[in-house]
């Protein structure tokens, strides 16, 4: 802001208010190049600032990601290494004949020379039972 001189004073054009006045402009454009300076390092600053934590909060994101996707494969992991222990026993049993006779036997209604087979209603309904829970174990497995 400029001051405002009175009308009804006159100004001294000496050397030393020449001076004075050379000096006052020159401090006040110093003055004004700081600031300028300041603040163009204050908008640089922040930008970086606001730029280097986007990236932290994206880097943080896809970590949780990762996470939670290593959760769900160390599940997926434990299911697998069951069901490969219960198929190493099923591999073991289905290596041994007299089970093999067993259940050919029970399940296909094989019987050894003369043999007489009776099915038994029990025997359906066990059936039944077992299908329907083979049918549930599927379709909670495609979900």
């Amino acid at each position: 802001m400029k001051k405002k001189e009175p009308t009804n004073v006159a100004r001294l054009q000496n050397d030393y208010t020449k001076a004075k006045t050379l000096q006052a402009h020159r401090e006040q454009k110093i003055r004004r190049k700081r600031r300028v300076r300041a603040t163009i390092i204050l908008l640089v600053g922040s930008i970086v600032i606001i730029f280097l934590s986007l990236k932290i909060y994206t880097n943080v994101q896809s970590i949780s990601k990762m996470e939670i996707e290593k959760q769900e494969a160390e599940v997926t992991l434990k299911d697998t290494k069951q069901e490969q222990e219960q198929l190493q026993i099923q591999i073991k049993r289905l290596e041994d004949e007299n089970y093999v006779a067993k259940l050919a036997r029970s399940q296909y209604y094989l019987s050894k020379e003369n043999e007489i087979i009776f099915s038994l209603p029990e025997d359906n309904a066990a059936k039944v039972i077992e299908k329907t829970k083979d049918k549930e174990k599927k379709i909670q497995e495609d979900r």
